[in-house]
């Protein structure tokens, strides 16, 4: 799916956990990663530019169980006035497909499952986004966070709403199918609409087989699910009854801004899924 990540790290306990959760990367496609630390110009808690060897010595000490992955690994260190922005723009210039961050960074508010920089590398990105979700602790330093990922790709969840939006996700779905050890597609209704097309149940699911045999043709064990109520509360209870390692759901949008906006189900899942998500914005329709 993917040939290149960026990986945005902040030097906060969350970033050790963050790394742990990347056994799957190859899986996905990657065999090239940028580990980037953007140091934010103005911020009185940063490590600061001045101590760029230190950053240096840092980064390449979590590089190094990439590279043992066989993974090739690149490190940037630069300073920024507005660290999200700066982190997709890095992607850019790194030729990178994929960007992964953490919920959790320096500002480690136990209430605050969405930090805002991930919030707003999700809103501003037009390329897919990994969430790795961090959990905090009542501890201090290094045991301050933990992980939630396991370890490779066993059960997807593949959320649709049948959108052109949505079928950035299934395609992508597909591609990883093959890797995953079973596929969850769901599609969340709601009770007004069941109420006003009675038949939308059936077609739902009919629907649901159609895209479940082109996963299954690509390799994977896939099935279908049908759910009411509110998408992103829904699809965070699908995950969480199915246990799956990875949610993968399309990026919301309309009109010109559709590449960098994020719906209301894609923000809300973010906030409250409580595992890994792959938000994927909508393929240009020209490539």
């Amino acid at each position: 799916m993917s040939q290149t990540a960026l990986i945005a790290l902040d030097h906060s306990a969350a970033q050790g956990p963050l790394l742990d959760c990347l056994s799957d990367l190859r899986d996905m496609g990657v065999s090239r990663v940028i580990l980037i630390h953007v140091v934010q110009i103005g911020y009185s808690q940063g490590a600061g530019f001045g101590n760029k060897d230190i950053l240096q010595d840092w980064l390449t000490s979590r590089a190094t169980p990439l590279r043992d992955a066989g993974l090739d690994v690149e490190i940037d260190i630069r300073a920024a006035g507005k660290v999200a922005r700066d982190i997709v723009d890095a992607a850019f210039e790194h030729g990178a497909d994929l960007i992964v961050i953490g919920s959790r960074g320096q500002n480690m508010i136990r209430g605050l499952f969405l930090g805002s920089v991930a919030r707003e590398v999700i809103r501003l990105s037009p390329l897919a986004v990994r969430l790795e979700w961090i959990e905090a602790t009542d501890k201090d330093g290094e045991d301050a966070c933990v992980r939630t990922c396991h370890a490779g790709l066993r059960r997807l969840l593949v959320a649709t709403d049948f959108s052109p939006q949505a079928q950035s996700a299934e395609l992508a779905a597909t591609k990883l199918a093959i890797h995953a050890g079973s596929v969850d597609l769901l599609h969340v209704t709601s009770s007004e609409e069941t109420a006003r097309y009675t038949r939308w149940p059936v077609m739902a699911r009919a629907a649901l087989s159609s895209i479940a045999q082109e996963i299954a043709a690509a390799g994977g064990k896939v099935e279908v699910h049908l759910a009411e109520g509110k998408p992103s509360e829904q699809i965070a209870k699908a995950a969480a009854d199915r246990d799956a390692d990875l949610i993968v759901i399309g990026k919301q949008g309309q009109g010109w801004v559709e590449s960098r906006t994020i719906g209301s189900t894609a923000t809300n899942l973010c906030e409250i899924a409580r595992r890994p998500v792959l938000v994927v914005p909508l393929q240009n329709k020209k490539a």
